[in-house]
């Protein structure tokens, strides 16, 4: 076995030329949501940081990628220069990616040997799954190299096990969960015919239209009524339309739609990849909100899922929330891990932030270009959003 090599790409072309070896990493690791894969991490850089520098960071082994992470250039509080992952207030992209099965304490050593000789003095890291076997084994090899850490919880995602016992699932509700959805349910038969439909094969060309289709459910919600629907911004409907024509070419882009007499009145945007449905997406009509519509669409695809073999696992990808509490069995955290480097200051600001839990005046991230904020005014965090689509 050779030893393992510290690889660098610093441009999306070089991420792009890489991508069979990366996405490869992809499917070898734990995690499922695609957005870890390179072209849709490409595709977030261009619409969202096309001038902050990209340094992603990768170990190969063997002749392929055991362990990879890509970082941005950005800055908070306008001053100080800071590595990011790719994410901001309206999406996000990239994860850390480990293969269980290789050498990974060697891989992560490397990996952390390799963020004390970055170009900035901070990693300033959100929407880390920070008890995950992989954050937790690169938290233990920074440590182990020197680095200073400051780890904070932003907020916990609900999931479900998929397990294929519906009656037993259903049985674990609350007695008026279970009351509620059958009142509903009751109620949406009676003002006509209530169907669902799952599109998961898709043409490239399908998909805009069908897109559109459901984007209008959401702009007749209350993101419409305040101007943060997707229809609401020519940028960002372009980006989610180039990242589902790519989802739908590898098969992992899954639409939902609720219809009452064929006229869709809730719609979800999801991703399905390895056994997850990831769920970052949800809209439904205002017009039936007494039906809530969201929950509704939410009891008839579990119901499929648990008929399905090939699922294993809901997430619900954004906080937790009243709408999604009802739903879980399990949870997991996401946080900040802020990582001094060894360039001068890092260290002491690590040791401020573990201090004082945060600077004064907050941490605004600035890393290029973030038109679908400016365009449609929503600085909610996409995540946080998300989990607000499900409030009815």
């Amino acid at each position: 076995m050779a030893a393992p090599r510290l690889v660098q790409f610093e441009s999306v072309s070089a991420l792009r030329d890489a991508a069979a070896a990366w996405d490869d990493l992809w499917q070898r690791s734990e995690v499922a949501l695609p957005i870890g894969r390179a072209e849709l991490v490409a595709q977030w850089i261009e619409a969202a940081a096309p001038r902050a520098g990209l340094r992603a960071l990768a170990v190969e082994q063997d002749g392929q990628l055991v362990a990879a992470m890509p970082l941005l250039g950005g800055t908070i509080k306008r001053l100080i220069r800071v590595g990011r992952l790719p994410t901001n207030d309206w999406s996000w992209a990239g994860d850390l990616l480990v293969d269980p099965s290789a050498d990974s304490d060697a891989a992560m050593e490397l990996l952390a040997l390799a963020v004390g000789r970055l170009p900035w003095r901070l990693l300033w890291l959100d929407g880390v799954a920070i008890e995950s076997p992989r954050w937790m084994q690169f938290v233990a090899a920074l440590e182990s190299v020197g680095l200073a850490i400051d780890r904070r919880e932003q907020f916990r995602v609900g999931t479900i096990e998929i397990d294929h016992d519906w009656p037993a699932y259903r049985a674990s509700w609350s007695g008026n969960h279970r009351h509620q959805m059958r009142r509903m349910e009751n109620r949406a038969r009676r003002e006509g015919s209530l169907s669902l439909t799952v599109l998961r094969d898709m043409r490239r060309e399908q998909v805009e239209p069908l897109l559109r289709r459901g984007f209008e459910v959401e702009c007749r919600g209350w993101k419409g009524t305040g101007g943060t629907a997707v229809l609401n911004s020519r940028e960002m409907l372009g980006y989610y339309c180039r990242l589902a024509r790519q989802l739908a070419e590898w098969g992992q882009l899954q639409l939902t739609f609720l219809e009452l007499d064929g006229r869709p009145i809730a719609f979800e945007f999801g991703w399905n990849a390895k056994g997850v449905y990831c769920s970052p997406k949800v809209g439904y009509d205002e017009a039936f909100r007494q039906l809530t519509p969201g929950q509704l669409l939410r009891h008839e695809l579990l119901e499929r899922f648990f008929a399905d073999p090939e699922q294993r696992l809901f997430d619900f990808v954004g906080p937790l929330a009243e709408a999604t509490l009802k739903w879980i069995t399990g949870s997991y955290k996401i946080g900040r891990l802020a990582v001094g480097t060894e360039r001068r200051g890092g260290r002491a600001m690590v040791e401020m932030l573990r201090r004082y839990g945060k600077w004064k005046g907050g941490s605004k991230f600035r890393g290029g270009r973030e038109p679908h904020i400016e365009e449609c005014g929503d600085k909610s965090n996409f995540l946080a959003s998300a989990a607000g689509s499900q409030r009815d």
